[in-house]
């Protein structure tokens, strides 16, 4: 059996770009810190939003090889958490709620029969691939507390937990590192000019999130292996 999942290893190939606009920048700035201080600046904003998109698309990736793992693996729906049945559905949900109008919601409650009434049932495994894009939806920029709310969504409620206890000392620090990586990233997209990091700064974010994506990644895999089959 494989360490890591395909989404792990994923994310650390896209890694390679991040590391590569690092190089770049510290290579500028052992030349000439000061008179390429705005190359080195975009060096580095370009490598913060990268890595924040390898993140999410990291949590993103290793949702998509479990929904995948229920229905290629005929995984009996018995035992799936409440929580993922809704987010399939949630769009559904989101529209009958947004109208008062009867007829309006009757509609929308016939469509929600036509298209989804097939995986809401507690027999059997999925007999479909559950549409991932639609499970993912709401999903982005990810915070810590996201990613928490995200990994929520297949049941795994002791995750938080399970990651303090592994990381230990350290678990504190990474957190604040994923939320600290956002929020730049954020700034940056928003147009902020003060918002960088050091090429040295982003280099321990890529190492940082690395250790986390890492350890998330045993966890995640080996709760899903216990609960319903193995995705590594």
């Amino acid at each position: 059996m494989a360490r890591y999942t395909t989404a792990y290893s994923s994310f650390v190939s896209r890694l390679d770009e991040v590391e590569m606009l690092i190089r770049l920048a510290r290579e500028k700035e052992k030349r000439s810190p000061v008179t390429l201080r705005k190359e080195i600046n975009s060096l580095c904003r370009a490598a913060v939003v990268l890595l924040s998109s390898h993140l999410e698309g990291y949590v993103k990736d290793l949702g998509e090889l479990a929904l995948e793992s229920l229905h290629s693996k005929q995984v009996p729906r018995t035992s799936l958490s409440s929580k993922l049945f809704y987010h399939i559905s949630k769009g559904f949900f989101g529209d009958i709620q947004d109208t008062s109008d009867p007829e309006k919601m009757a509609d929308r409650l016939f469509v929600f029969i036509g298209d989804d009434l097939h995986f809401w049932s507690r027999n059997g495994p999925f007999p479909q691939q559950v549409p991932v894009d639609r499970f993912n939806k709401g999903f982005s920029n990810p915070a810590f507390s996201k990613i928490c709310a995200y990994i929520g969504r297949f049941g795994y409620s002791d995750y938080k937990v399970e990651l303090a206890r592994r990381l230990g000392a350290k678990n504190l620090p990474i957190t604040n590192m994923i939320d600290h990586l956002v929020g730049t990233r954020n700034k940056i997209a928003h147009g902020d000019p003060m918002a960088t990091e050091p090429p040295a700064d982003v280099s321990t974010m890529v190492t940082t999130i690395r250790a986390y994506v890492e350890t998330t990644d045993a966890l995640f895999a080996t709760w899903w292996k216990k609960n319903f089959c193995s995705i590594r």
